[in-house]
């Protein structure tokens, strides 16, 4: 608090000390009157004295009053003022204090965050050379698998092209085997058929035979007419089927090869055949049938 704000409060205190002190004198010159009207006496004096001495005593009294008064009042407004003046220091005080703490909070917000942009700053140089550290690796990690891949490409086409060199050499060889099996069976077969046919000639002989005893030649035949008789045997030697494949033009001379086939019986002698022989040489026959002679 300042100190104009106690000029009005002391003056009017001033004003209504004067005031009474104005009223305390009026009473006295007053009473100082009145007692000038009364008759000089000894016991009008005395009482006069007494009066003016207690007059004064009051004066003097209130005027000591006034100024205890006053030098409260005084001491009052002093202790007030430096009450206000203690207050205004604590409150500058407790401003100022508020300030610096608000200053220091501000520059620690500011250092916080300057920290923070720093560690930012440091967080993404990291962050940087760790992806960059990534990347390499990764890089690496590529070129390493895509060498692994063509090494192992290599060698899987190397693996390849051995197997296929390998199985290229067993199909060769097999084929040769093959071949070679396939000439010696087919070796074996010629024999075999040449031996089968050899047999089926001294077979065929004997069918032969058997039909010229039994072929009755007609008057009418002569040289340069053939018939073709187509015969089925079974393997018990008789005949199952007959027929005329290729007319003579006479059909008397046709009807003389059939009755010749049909008297024979039976062809015993087809009995002992192997099976595949007969199959393959007498199940079905073709026999010529000519005037000068019978040929197969």
């Amino acid at each position: 608090m300042r100190l104009g704000s106690y000029l009005l409060p002391t003056l009017f205190a001033v004003l209504l000390h004067a005031v009474v002190v104005g009223l305390l004198a009026q009473s006295w010159f007053d009473h100082e009157d009145s007692t000038r009207k009364v008759p000089r006496h000894v016991q009008a004096t005395i009482v006069d004295m007494k009066t003016q001495t207690a007059q004064k005593k009051a004066a003097a009294e209130a005027k000591a009053k006034q100024k205890a008064d006053l030098q409260r009042k005084a001491e009052a407004d002093k202790k007030r003022k430096a009450d206000a003046k203690k207050k205004q220091l604590a409150k500058e005080k407790a401003a100022k204090k508020k300030a610096e703490d608000k200053k220091r909070q501000q520059e620690l917000a500011k250092k916080k965050a300057a920290d923070a942009k720093k560690q930012a700053e440091q967080k993404k140089v990291q962050e940087a050379k760790l992806k960059k550290a990534a990347a390499e690796k990764a890089k690496k990690a590529k070129e390493a698998a895509a060498k692994k891949a063509k090494a192992d490409a290599a060698k899987k086409k190397a693996e390849a092209e051995r197997k296929a060199e390998k199985a290229r050499k067993a199909a060769e060889e097999q084929a040769r085997n093959e071949a070679l099996i396939r000439a010696l069976e087919e070796e074996e077969a010629a024999i075999a058929a040449e031996e089968q046919r050899a047999a089926a000639m001294g077979y065929e002989a004997y069918i032969v035979d058997q039909v010229t005893r039994n072929w009755r030649r007609s008057p009418t035949a002569r040289n340069g007419m053939v018939v073709e008789i187509t015969v089925h045997l079974l393997p018990s030697g008789r005949v199952n089927d007959r027929y005329v494949t290729k007319s003579s033009g006479d059909s008397r001379f046709d009807n003389d090869a059939l009755r010749a086939i049909d008297r024979v019986t039976v062809f015993e002698k087809l009995q002992e055949l192997d099976p595949v022989v007969f199959d393959r040489y007498f199940r079905k026959r073709v026999l010529r049938f000519r005037p000068e002679d019978l040929r197969d």
